[in-house]
């Protein structure tokens, strides 16, 4: 995919309502195709930082990078911006079992400066050995 949408959250933001039906606010056009990206947070007003899935490696040289984009200008009031992708590393695979890991969502708290990424490992494994990942500056 060449683009992500970006929509509002409610109650995070007060000028929108917990309905099914969300506003489009902006479409980030990126200058880098990426693959099966489960999830996205704002680290500042123009950064963005992305889990991927992609099993293939093919785009960035790496399964399951943790990826982020560098927006030309805030988003918002429905005006397309473009953004600038980057592949930060991959993503942790550890497990003790062998198979498919599956990278999952992402959170960044501002407050602490902490992401958290969530890494689903392989086969029966993912009931005892999944985990959540942290990582800070």
């Amino acid at each position: 995919m060449t683009r992500l949408i970006v929509l509002p959250t409610p109650g995070v933001n007060p000028s929108t309502s917990p309905s099914a039906n969300l506003p489009q606010v902006s479409t980030v056009h990126l200058d880098h195709a990426v693959r099966d990206v489960q999830g996205c947070d704002f680290t500042d007003p123009t950064t963005l930082l992305c889990s991927s899935d992609d099993p293939a490696g093919t785009l960035f040289g790496m399964t399951k990078p943790l990826l982020r984009i560098d927006l030309s200008a805030e988003p918002g009031d429905s005006a397309d911006v473009n953004g600038h992708v980057t592949a930060v590393r991959q993503l942790p695979l550890r497990s003790s079992c062998q198979g498919s890991f599956e990278a999952e969502g992402i959170d960044y708290d501002r407050r602490t400066g902490t992401l958290r990424v969530i890494v689903v490992s392989p086969g029966f494994c993912v009931l005892t050995d999944s985990k959540t990942y942290r990582f800070t500056r």
